[in-house]
């Protein structure tokens, strides 16, 4: 029997990866190109680098650790810019090879004299269907 999951909870399986090139197809980014920087499959996000920035409104403070010098480092304040979390589905993975956003299959390399296998992704392009990873 599958697990369901509870109303209100997402899914735990993402496509994407940290460091997988991406663009975003929906938004105020739409056509941007970043890096993931991290997934949160819990939630079902993921953070781009550069990508959904907001800012925030920070005070100077104490880090609590001595620099070089023996004097306690500050945290700078002031208006920083950082990104946020965005939707996986509001982002496609650019394949590294046709450098196109495609979508994302997967096919099962069984190795000689070894019953394991490895599942790995591939590109979904007809004339590229080449290994992602």
């Amino acid at each position: 029997m599958a697990v369901k999951n509870k109303p209100g909870e997402y899914p735990v399986s993402l496509r994407v990866k940290k460091g997988d090139e991406v663009e975003v197809i929906s938004g105020k980014d739409r056509g941007k190109r970043g890096h993931i920087i991290r997934a949160l499959p819990g939630i079902n996000m993921v953070m781009i680098e550069g990508i959904n920035l907001i800012t925030k409104h920070q005070k100077a403070q104490a880090t609590g650790r001595q620099g070089r010098t023996g004097v306690q480092e500050v945290q700078q304040g002031g208006r920083i810019k950082k990104p946020a979390p965005m939707f996986a589905a509001k982002v496609m993975l650019v394949c590294p090879q046709c450098h196109r956003p495609t979508r994302i299959g997967y096919a099962y390399h069984t190795g000689e004299n070894k019953p394991a296998r490895r599942k790995y992704r591939i590109c979904k392009h007809p004339d590229c269907g080449k290994a992602i990873d």
